[in-house]
């Protein structure tokens, strides 16, 4: 039997009157209760008032034993309950947090006997095949009513997911993993898990995707900025100087001569891709460039990349007098953030830009002979 402690009346047009009650779990309330009901703290003996303590110091004791990540979770769950005003008018009130939980626990107890299912805390990691860490979503879902529903997670490092509210007892449960250039060998067939295996299912592993084929897409045509000065041959577009399958170097190529003194940029538009029905890896941009004259390192080259009308850059400082190919691979579209689409590539454009300097011993020209991109495609799941 509870210890009470009557404490003052409160003057109010009904009688109220207060009293504090040790709990199991060693806290101690102030319950209010109107003088006069089945349940004031002047009926001690009474079946009702014992029971409802008892379930009350349950359920208090049974929020205790919650870890401190789920009663954090739980703070911010907010529902709409019913309870009872009287013994005919019936009202609902908000709650949260502690206060929610507890009110649905000793609603259990009432209708059931049992207290509500205590969640599980379960934390998986997401992998490759040899247990590597990766970057990555990881979402859990579970079976409910014949529905799949999902759970609330956090991440606790790029590769550590924490579902702190698992609900217990449900048929089955479904982990599903995403991160680049992986994709989820087990989706959606074998990773469906009884709770007893999801409490040891401790990895979830993908596999990295592997790649089909790549295609070489040459320039066909002039884009939005047609600026570098001279080309050789002085005849035809700038396009056709750069479109070699194989670098003819000094055969064919642009050119920005010292005496302009200034960085022009050329863009092209490009093949269109004949692969297009695989996701795409990643796109890489190839030019062959090369310097000529004093002080080269003051005119680096530049690749150059327009999508979404948005202009990128690619500068690289250590070409030299030689030819040199150099190349700039992106795995996502840069004005998106995301993978590229079939019609980002469609209407890609790209291209080069080129300096020249003029002075006093610091004379340099840049040249281009070659320049193309090369998709990437993976391979179908």
């Amino acid at each position: 039997m509870a210890r009470v402690e009557i404490g003052e009346y409160r003057a109010q047009d009904a009688h109220y009157g207060f009293y504090r009650d040790d709990l199991p779990s060693g806290d101690v309330i102030l319950i209010r209760r109107k003088v006069g009901e089945p349940t004031d703290y002047l009926h001690p003996n009474s079946r009702k008032v014992r029971l409802q303590r008892l379930n009350f110091g349950l359920a208090s004791t049974h929020y205790s034993h919650l870890t401190p990540i789920q009663k954090k979770e739980l703070k911010y769950v907010v529902e709409e309950v019913p309870f009872s005003r009287g013994r005919s008018k019936s009202d609902t009130k908000v709650l949260q947090g502690r206060t929610l939980f507890i009110s649905k626990d000793i609603h259990a107890l009432n209708e059931t006997q049992k207290q509500l299912p205590t969640p599980l805390q379960i934390c998986i990691v997401l992998t490759d095949q040899d247990l590597n860490p990766i970057e990555g979503d990881l979402w859990l879902y579970y079976q409910i009513d014949g529905d799949w529903g999902s759970i609330d997670r956090r991440l606790l490092s790029p590769s550590y997911w924490l579902f702190p509210l698992v609900p217990r007892n449900r048929p089955l449960y479904h982990p599903v993993g995403r991160a680049y250039d992986f994709y989820d060998p087990q989706d959606p067939e074998t990773t469906y898990l009884t709770q007893k295996e999801l409490m040891l299912y401790h990895y979830h592993r993908l596999s990295p995707r592997p790649t089909i084929a790549s295609e070489i897409l040459r320039p066909i045509g002039t884009g939005d900025l047609n600026e570098i000065w001279t080309q050789r041959p002085p005849t035809g577009e700038h396009w056709d100087k750069v479109d070699d399958v194989l670098p003819d170097e000094d055969e064919t190529y642009l050119w920005m001569p010292a005496y302009s003194k200034a960085t022009k940029r050329d863009l092209f538009t490009l093949e269109p891709p004949t692969i297009g029905v695989y996701d795409i890896k990643q796109v890489t941009l190839f030019g062959r460039f090369r310097s000529a004259g004093y002080y080269v390192d003051l005119i680096p080259p530049k690749l150059l990349l327009k999508t979404h009308d948005q202009l990128f850059e690619q500068t690289y400082e250590d070409v030299k007098y030689s030819w040199e190919t150099v190349s700039w691979s992106l795995d996502k579209n840069p004005a998106t953030g995301e993978p590229w689409t079939l019609d980002e590539l469609t209407t890609l454009q790209a291209g080069i830009a080129l300096s020249a300097n003029y002075g006093f011993r610091r004379d340099a020209s840049g040249y281009c002979t070659q320049f193309y991109a090369e998709p990437e495609y993976y391979a179908p799941q």
